[in-house]
């Protein structure tokens, strides 16, 4: 499998049947807020991922950096990352409030800003939920249509024990 960034990989847009299903898979809150990929998930990391076949090739790209392609951002620059504004890893909604084209160094000020930048990651033995897992959750909250309640219970922060006060 081929990780889309240059210029060779991808066409000027995308094909067109693999754009009408990533629509298929957007769930947009109807109060101008997020717009949740409903697709399938990376692990660790908990982003949205789409495929699609290319010169025989199967290619796969982030689910945020497709919504910049399909907005018309050239993303074979390989400079340019899909910021999240709104911190919502499967948040596809392009515009100032919630996905961006920038820059990684500006990303990760961002991400720093914010305090999306994290310690080490959760596992099922640990009893605290991985980013993966809080993508799967917001996923199945809203699969069906939005539900604000639901999906909020599900986006609760990732849990980190390095937030927990210790014993002593």
């Amino acid at each position: 499998m081929v990780v889309a960034g240059s210029k060779r990989e991808l066409p000027a847009f995308p094909p067109q049947q693999t754009v009408d299903s990533f629509w298929d898979k957007v769930v947009k809150d109807p109060e101008d807020g997020h717009w949740i990929f409903t697709g399938a998930i990376s692990s660790p990391d908990g982003y949205g991922r789409v495929s699609f076949r290319r010169d025989g090739k199967s290619v796969a790209i982030s689910a945020h950096r497709f919504a910049l392609w399909v907005s018309g951002c050239d993303i074979t620059d390989s400079e340019l990352v899909a910021e999240h504004r709104c911190n919502e890893p499967l948040c596809v909604r392009v515009d100032d409030r919630h996905l961006i084209p920038s820059t990684r160094a500006e990303n990760i000020r961002y991400a720093s800003l914010t305090r999306r930048l994290r310690g080490p990651k959760g596992g099922a033995d640990t009893g605290w939920r991985t980013r993966y897992q809080r993508s799967i959750d917001v996923r199945s909250a809203v699969r069906d249509g939005w539900n604000e309640r639901e999906y909020l219970d599900a986006a609760r922060p990732v849990s980190n024990p390095l937030d927990e006060p210790t014993l002593f």
